[in-house]
């Protein structure tokens, strides 16, 4: 009986850390798109490049937090701005 329990437990465990880590990749009602900027330079010390795309609000909120990092021994970087795509559009006419 205890395996069955220990068991059920495993599982139970699994499904909420797999729904946990989906829930930022899964479209959300009221989330807007947003446009993601990414800034970055790697090790080689070259130019400062740029990568733009669009994406939900909360995908790019939890880019940012994953990507961004900078390293002042090297001089990489790597910097995600996050704005409402409505917001740009409107920068854009």
């Amino acid at each position: 009986m205890q395996d069955k329990r220990t068991t059920l437990r495993d599982l139970a465990a699994g499904v909420f850390v797999t729904l946990a880590l989906a829930l930022p990749f899964l479209h959300l009602p009221g989330d807007g798109a947003a446009r993601m900027k990414v800034h970055f330079r790697s090790d080689d010390g070259g130019r400062a490049r740029v990568l733009s795309t669009e994406t939900s609000r909360s995908l790019c909120t939890v880019m940012a937090a994953a990507l961004s990092y900078d390293d002042p021994a090297t001089g990489a970087f790597t910097r995600v701005n996050c704005t409402d795509e409505a917001a740009a559009g409107a920068d854009r006419l």
